[in-house]
């Protein structure tokens, strides 16, 4: 589940530093592919929020006037679901670990 988590955040990471204008085809597409893989690991709404950006950067392309605020908005919306993910599969972990030991 980490490395899949860490997929969806480097994704995310790089159209924000790469910057929205130079994200083409294939961001979309790699996301769409992540978003398959967060469905097949239980994490829909994560699936779902990838696939809606996935979805305005396809849309955004056959704009001639960009409005990038919504789609900012989802990727951090998806940013910080990957984030609080993290966190609550960490304290799985720790619980798990603990209950090992008792």
């Amino acid at each position: 589940m980490n490395e899949l988590l860490d997929e969806m955040e480097q994704a995310l990471s790089d159209l924000l530093q790469a910057g929205l204008a130079s994200a083409g085809p294939e961001a979309a597409g790699r996301l769409r592919t992540l978003a398959r893989q967060g469905e097949q690991a239980g994490l829909h709404t994560g699936a779902q929020l990838l696939e809606e950006v996935a979805a305005d950067l396809e849309a955004r392309a056959h704009r001639m006037q960009k409005d990038d605020q919504a789609l900012t908005d989802r990727i951090c919306r998806a940013g910080r679901y990957l984030a609080l993910c993290r966190q609550r599969w960490q304290e799985e972990a720790i619980r798990l670990r603990w209950q090992g030991r008792s």
